[in-house]
C-alpha cells in the first residue's frame, strides 16, 4: 500500500476523474490505473466503478477512503512536525473556528502569525462543536476553536480550555430599554438568537431561566454573526454576543451594551483535537496568537455608550 496511491485516490474523489488525478500527481493515466489495480488486488476488493458517466467509488472504496484520508493526513502531519522541530517553518495548518471568533479575533491573530511564519499555509473554515467532530476524526482538520462543555465532549476528542468568552446584551442605542439594569425589565422584548434555542448562541435562555422569567420572546434566529449586529441596529430586538464582536463590528456606533446587573454566562472556548494526534509546533504557535488576541480584547476597557 503506497502513500502515492492513496493521495491519487483522494485526487479522484476531489476531481471526479482518474485523468485529472494522474495529472495532479504528475503520473501517466496508465501508471495510476495500474497502481490502483495493485491496491485492489492487495485488498481483494474493487475500489472504483467505471461507467460512461465517469468514475465512482464502490462501497468498499467509500469505506477505504476514510482510512486513506487519515493515513495521508497523519503522514503529512508527521513530516511537518519534524521539519518544524528542525526549524523549517513550512507546511499547513488546517483549523476551524466559531464565526464570532473568526470575525473578532482571527484577523489580527492571523496577520501576526503569517508575518512571523510566512512559509506556513493556513486553511480556516467556520465550525462549531459537535459539527466539527467528523473532520477532526478524519484528520482533515488539525484542531477546532469553539465553545464546548468539556464534560460533554466525546472521549476520542481532547478539549483544552483557551479562554472564557465575555457575553453581553446588545441593543440599538435609541432603544427605550437601552439602559435597563435588570433582566426583568427586558422580559417583554423580542430577541435575536445566533443559534437555535438551546444552542450556543441562545445564552439568554439560561439568564431568563435563572431569573424565573420563563422563555424569552423569540423574534428571529440569525446564525450569521456578520449580519447579527446590523439586524439589531435596524430593529427593536435585543441580542447577546461576545464582547469582542460588539467592540469590533461595523455597527458599533449604533449599538450599546445593556448594563443589566445579572451575571451573563461565560462559555468556555476550547481547542478541540484528536486525542491521538498531537498538534504541530506551528499549530501550537497559532493557537497562542489566537489566545493572546482574545485575552487582550477582554482586558481592553469597553466603552458601553
Amino acid at each position: 500500500m503506497k502513500l502515492q496511491t492513496l493521495q491519487a485516490l483522494i485526487g479522484i474523489e476531489e476531481l471526479g476523474s482518474i485523468r485529472a488525478a494522474a495529472a495532479r500527481m504528475h503520473m501517466s493515466q496508465p501508471a495510476l490505473t495500474a497502481a490502483i489495480q495493485q491496491l485492489e488486488a492487495e485488498l481483494q476488493a474493487p475500489l472504483l466503478a467505471r461507467s460512461k458517466q465517469g468514475v465512482s467509488f464502490t462501497r468498499f472504496g467509500q469505506a477505504f477512503m476514510r482510512h486513506a484520508h487519515l493515513i495521508v493526513s497523519e503522514s503529512q502531519h508527521a513530516q511537518e512536525e519534524i521539519a518544524q522541530m528542525r526549524g523549517l517553518w513550512e507546511g499547513q495548518v488546517r483549523f476551524s473556528t466559531s464565526p464570532a471568533i473568526a470575525l473578532a479575533v482571527l484577523p489580527q491573530a492571523l496577520a501576526s502569525f503569517s508575518a512571523k511564519y510566512p512559509g506556513v499555509v493556513l486553511s480556516v473554515r467556520d465550525g462549531l462543536y459537535p459539527g466539527v467532530t467528523p473532520a477532526l476524526r478524519e484528520g482533515t482538520l488539525d484542531f477546532a476553536i469553539t465553545p464546548a462543555h468539556r464534560q460533554e465532549v466525546q472521549s476520542d476528542i481532547v478539549a483544552e480550555p483557551l479562554y472564557q468568552s465575555d457575553i453581553v446584551i446588545v441593543a440599538q442605542r435609541e432603544h427605550p430599554l437601552a439602559q435597563a439594569t435588570s433582566v426583568a425589565e427586558l422580559r417583554d422584548c423580542q430577541w435575536v438568537l445566533s443559534s437555535a434555542p438551546g444552542g450556543p448562541g441562545a445564552v439568554i435562555d439560561e439568564v431568563f431561566a435563572r431569573a424565573g422569567l420563563g422563555e424569552p420572546r423569540l423574534g428571529m434566529v440569525c446564525e450569521s454573526f456578520l449580519a447579527l449586529p446590523g439586524v439589531v441596529t435596524h430593529s427593536r430586538m435585543l441580542s447577546t454576543m461576545p464582547r469582542t464582536l460588539f467592540e469590533m463590528n461595523a455597527f458599533r456606533e449604533s449599538l450599546c451594551i445593556v448594563p443589566v446587573r445579572e451575571a451573563m454566562p461565560s462559555p468556555t472556548i476550547c481547542v478541540l483535537r484528536r486525542h491521538d494526534l498531537p498538534l504541530t509546533p506551528a499549530a501550537r504557535e497559532l493557537i497562542g496568537w489566537i489566545q493572546h488576541v482574545a485575552l487582550a480584547g477582554r482586558r481592553a476597557p469597553a466603552d458601553q455608550r
